[in-house]
C-alpha cells in the first residue's frame, strides 16, 4: 500500500498509445503532444512530484474488449468499438513507451471522460488524506478539464498545469484552460510545488 508523505498528488491524464502516439487509433492530439514537448514535462513533473512524497496516477482510458462498457452514443467514445479503439489489453491502452510510470505510481483505468467517475480513484485520494491535485494530459478541453471540474466539486484543491496538457485543437486547448479559472489555478510546471 503506498501512503503519500505529501497532501498532494498529480494526475496524468490518457498518455496513452491510441492517443498520442502517430500510430495510435484516434491520435489526432498526437501532434500537439510531441510539439509542446509534453511527455518530457509529465516525466520531469512525476518525478519531483514522487520526490516530494506526493502521489502520481497515471490515467488512462480503457473499455472492456468487448465494449460492452463503452458509451456507443457518445459523440466523443462512440466509435471506439468501429475503430477497435480503447480496448483494454490491446497497445492502444497502453501508456505511451516514453512515459515514465514507476512501481509506486497508482494506475487508474476510467470508463469515462473524468478521471474520478467510476474509478476508485476519488476513495484512494481520500484514504491517502490528499487534498491538492495538480492535473495535466490530454485533452485539455476533455479529459483534463472534465477531470479538473468534478475535483473542484468534490472539495478537491485543483491546479491545472497549463504547459503540461496538449489537444489537437490550440483554440480549444487556449479556451478550456481559460475556462477552468473559475475551478482550478492553471498554472506552469514550473509553478507547481508538491510539498507542503
Amino acid at each position: 500500500m503506498s501512503i503519500a508523505t505529501s497532501h498532494s498528488a498529480l494526475i496524468v491524464i490518457d498518455l496513452i498509445n491510441d492517443i498520442v502516439h502517430p500510430d495510435g487509433k484516434i491520435a489526432r492530439a498526437a501532434a500537439a503532444v510531441r510539439e509542446r514537448g509534453l511527455i518530457a514535462k509529465v516525466n520531469a513533473l512525476s518525478e519531483r512530484a514522487r520526490t516530494a512524497g506526493a502521489m502520481v496516477a497515471m490515467v488512462r482510458v480503457a473499455f472492456a474488449p468487448d465494449y460492452s462498457n463503452a458509451p456507443r452514443q457518445s459523440p466523443l467514445f462512440g466509435r471506439a468499438a468501429e475503430l477497435g479503439a480503447l480496448r483494454d489489453g490491446d497497445w492502444g491502452t497502453q501508456f505511451h513507451a516514453d512515459v515514465v510510470v514507476a512501481p509506486r505510481d497508482w494506475i487508474v483505468t476510467k470508463p469515462r471522460v473524468s478521471a474520478l467517475f467510476d474509478t476508485d480513484l476519488a476513495a484512494r485520494l481520500h484514504a491517502a488524506d490528499i487534498r491538492r491535485l495538480a492535473i495535466c494530459g490530454v485533452s485539455t478541453e476533455t479529459g483534463v478539464q472534465t477531470t479538473a471540474r468534478d475535483a473542484h466539486d468534490r472539495d478537491f484543491a485543483v491546479q491545472v498545469i497549463g504547459d503540461a496538457c496538449a489537444s489537437a485543437n490550440p483554440r480549444l486547448h487556449d479556451a478550456a484552460l481559460e475556462m477552468l479559472g473559475t475551478v482550478a489555478r492553471v498554472v506552469d510546471a514550473r509553478e507547481v510545488r508538491f510539498a507542503e
